[in-house]
Formats: structure tokens, C-alpha cells, sequence
């Protein structure tokens, strides 16, 4: 009887065992079945965002690649190096769209820029655990319209100079061969006079965002001894933009007579350093864009007859 009892007792042991060891690797095997959420074996969204955190249900884990939904090309960083990331440190792809760091923590930190294309952009990101790769995929399209929300100018200080210039006046013979006193426009004495923005970033999608090239925004004024003496929109684009000087100016010339009539023009050239808040109003998403903004700007004509 006591040897039956022992018998049973070494049975349940055993089975308890089996039991324990079946569980433990059934946890393991959804480990690395599911170390990371189901959801982002793939995503479609029409949006970027920053430091979106992922967790990862493991502690030996690395980005093995990115690359091209559609060709299938591994994605290289900014130094040219196919992306990997085995330890702790942050990686930026070569085209600025995509940041990826391993935390500290062991999670995954993903900061994604807009899509401005009309064309989706998919990738993959792969990550391995063991001898397993577990893959994110992500198609991403345009948001549907973006819209500035804010812009900060600082103007770079010692750049400022104001000058006068014969550049785009003209000088110009008027004659009146009416026995009347007529009275002549002079306009054409500053035609050529251009006021100049230029926009430079080296930031992803600067200028990507907005639809219409030529779409008019302010970036602020230019103010001389508390007075505002230009407050003009200018063109949000990359490189150079030239307008047109506005300018009304006339005299009256007595009958049969001549003038020699030469323009000059006071202008005020300066940089400043640009931030714009953008936001994708499809999904509230904000990003910044930054740059320096060269002027050149007419501020008033001196005319001079003889």
C-alpha cells in the first residue's frame, strides 16, 4: 500500500512537471510568435508622426533592415550604410523621412515624416529575435491638405544693410510737344526695380507640403525705428522669387518742353532664420520646418530731374 502511494505521488510529480515545462514553452513560443503587435504587420495610414514608441516583448532584438515596399531595396542611412541596429543609438534614413532608435528600455522609437507624394510609400522594417524576423509593413499616402499654422522670423543679427542703387531705375528723356502743360508718368523710370525673397532649407519636405508653389504666405515685417515699412506675403518656395516694384510717380512737364528725369532707388537687404508650424488637418499631425530667408527689398525712389 505504501509502495502504491509513493507510485502515485512520483506520477502526479512528473505530470506536474510536463505540465510546467509545457507552459514554459508555450510562453516562449508566443514570445516569439508576438513580440511585436500583431497590428503593425501592416499599417495604412495618411499621416507622419514623432517619437511614436514601440514595445518590443523581448530583450534580444534588433533591426535587421528597412526596405523599399515596392522594390524590395535595403534602405541606407545618412553615412550611406545599409540601416542595422543592434544596440542602443539612433539611426536616420539618407532621405530624412524615417528616424528609428533602440531605447535604453529595449523598445523601438519611430519618428516618420509626411508623405507629400501623390504616390503611397511602403516599406518594411525588420526586426529579429533569435533565428526569427518579424516584419512591420507600412503603406503610407498624402495627407489631404496641410495648413500653416505658424511663423517665428528672427532676423540674423549683422545682416541688415540699407543702401542706394541705380540698379533697375532708368533713365529717361520725356517731351511734350503740346502747346499744353501735359502731365507724364514716370513709372517706367523704376519698371526694372524687383523686390527678392529667397527661401533655403535643407529640411526633409520643406517646401513638399504646400500645393501651389506660388501660394503667397507672411513671414512677418520689417520694421525700421518702430515703423513697419514692408509687410508684404511672399511666394513659400524653394530658391529665388522676384516681385515687382509697386510705383505710382508723375509730374507735370510745361508745352514744348524736355526733362531728363534719373531714378534711384533706396533698397534693404537682410537673413533671417524661418520656423513654420505645419499641420496635416487630416490628422492634426505638427511638424516644423526651419531655414534661413534672404530679402532684397525696395524701400523708397529718388527721383532727380535735369
Amino acid at each position: 500500500m505504501k509502495n502504491l502511494f509513493q507510485f502515485r505521488l512520483l506520477l502526479s510529480y512528473t505530470v506536474l512537471l510536463l505540465l510546467l515545462f509545457s507552459l514554459s514553452s508555450c510562453s516562449k513560443e508566443d514570445v516569439k510568435a508576438n513580440f511585436i503587435d500583431p497590428r503593425l504587420h501592416k499599417s495604412v495610414i495618411n499621416t507622419g508622426f514623432t517619437d511614436n514608441i514601440i514595445e518590443v516583448q523581448s530583450d534580444k532584438w534588433f533591426v535587421a533592415y528597412v526596405k523599399d515596399g515596392q522594390s524590395g531595396e535595403l534602405l541606407t542611412d545618412k553615412d550611406g550604410q545599409v540601416i542595422r541596429i543592434d544596440e542602443p543609438r539612433t539611426v536616420q534614413l539618407k532621405e530624412g523621412w524615417l528616424e528609428l532608435e533602440k531605447t535604453l528600455d529595449n523598445n523601438l522609437r519611430m519618428s516618420l515624416g509626411e508623405n507629400f507624394s501623390s504616390d503611397p510609400r511602403e516599406f518594411f522594417i525588420g526586426l529579429q529575435f533569435e533565428n526569427q524576423n518579424q516584419e512591420m509593413h507600412f503603406v503610407q499616402t498624402r495627407g489631404k491638405y496641410y495648413e500653416l499654422l505658424e511663423a517665428e522670423v528672427s532676423e540674423i543679427e549683422g545682416s541688415r544693410k540699407i543702401y542706394v542703387s541705380e540698379e533697375g531705375c532708368s533713365t529717361i528723356l520725356f517731351t511734350n510737344n503740346t502747346n499744353e502743360e501735359t502731365k507724364i508718368d514716370l513709372s517706367g523710370v523704376f519698371k526694372d526695380v524687383k523686390s527678392t525673397s529667397e527661401l533655403l532649407s535643407d529640411d526633409y519636405g520643406a517646401f513638399d507640403w504646400i500645393t501651389k508653389p506660388d501660394s503667397i504666405v507672411s513671414l512677418g515685417n520689417i520694421i525700421i525705428d518702430g515703423k513697419v515699412v514692408w509687410s508684404e506675403g511672399v511666394p513659400f518656395k524653394e530658391g529665388k522669387s522676384t516681385r515687382d516694384y509697386k510705383n505710382i510717380h508723375s509730374t507735370n512737364l510745361e508745352p514744348y518742353g524736355k526733362i531728363l528725369v534719373k531714378g534711384e532707388m533706396k533698397y534693404l537687404e537682410r537673413s533671417s532664420e524661418f520656423t513654420v508650424t505645419i499641420k496635416n488637418v487630416s490628422s492634426g499631425n505638427l511638424f516644423k520646418v526651419k531655414g534661413i530667408w534672404n530679402q532684397k527689398v525696395p524701400l523708397a525712389p529718388h527721383i532727380t530731374f535735369e
